[in-house]
């Protein structure tokens, strides 16, 4: 798992327009918190962001604040609902020794059987909430999608046992699975196409319009 070193300035004014300011400027505000320790409110580039956001890997980030580096991690992101630009970032300090829960991108490996039969995967659980110490905190998780058929499902206790880490969720649960393709509705040429009950209406008012027939 790759490292990755953000610079920071510290942000004294919290106030809602100061922070409007910033993101206006291209920077975003922070938070950067840990168990025992005082929060301290900062200030990032918004494009020194990308490789930390926009990634499928989990990274520690060295933060350097006035001078000093900071190991954490992300734990929240924060984004515009309308032009999804980053609006807010929540990190927080690992310490060596503290196991620390968080999110990690669920990786998939190989290709299912069943895809060659036709089917078709269903990726439920793109990430996985483990229980971690920090120096062994993986980049993603790799689950092998190799042997799975149509109809079957990879569920959390099929992974395999890890020493590092214990992930937190039902042992019952599914992280991704293999369905069979839907069969378009076979159509029986010639066949009389079933009249839609608009089209009766239709039918019956026109009839209705017309009157009955004269009899002679």
């Amino acid at each position: 798992m790759a490292d990755i070193q953000l610079k920071a300035e510290a942000r004294h004014n919290l106030g809602g327009s100061f922070a409007r300011t910033l993101r206006s400027s291209g920077r975003v505000p922070g938070v950067l918190y840990g168990h025992g320790e005082t929060a301290i409110t900062f200030h990032v580039k918004e494009l020194d962001l990308r490789p930390l956001i926009y990634t499928k890997e989990t990274h520690i980030v060295n933060l350097d604040l006035g001078g000093k580096s900071t190991k954490s991690i992300l734990r929240e992101v924060q984004f515009d609902p309308i032009t999804d630009r980053v609006r807010h970032i929540d990190l927080i300090i690992l310490h060596a020794g503290e196991k620390i829960k968080l999110d990690v991108p669920v990786s998939l490996v190989g290709t299912a059987a069943g895809v060659k039969d036709g089917g078709i995967i269903d990726f439920i659980m793109h990430k996985l909430t483990i229980n971690v110490l920090p120096d062994q905190i993986p980049g993603v998780i790799e689950v092998d999608i190799s042997n799975l058929t149509i109809g079957h499902g990879v569920h959390i206790k099929d992974l395999p046992v890890n020493d590092a880490y214990v992930i937190i969720a039902d042992e019952n649960s599914v992280i991704v699975s293999c369905t069979a393709p839907k069969v378009a509705e076979e159509v029986v040429p010639g066949a009389t196409p079933e009249i839609t009950e608009p089209e009766q209406i239709q039918a019956k008012g026109k009839k209705d319009e017309e009157g009955e027939p004269e009899k002679k």
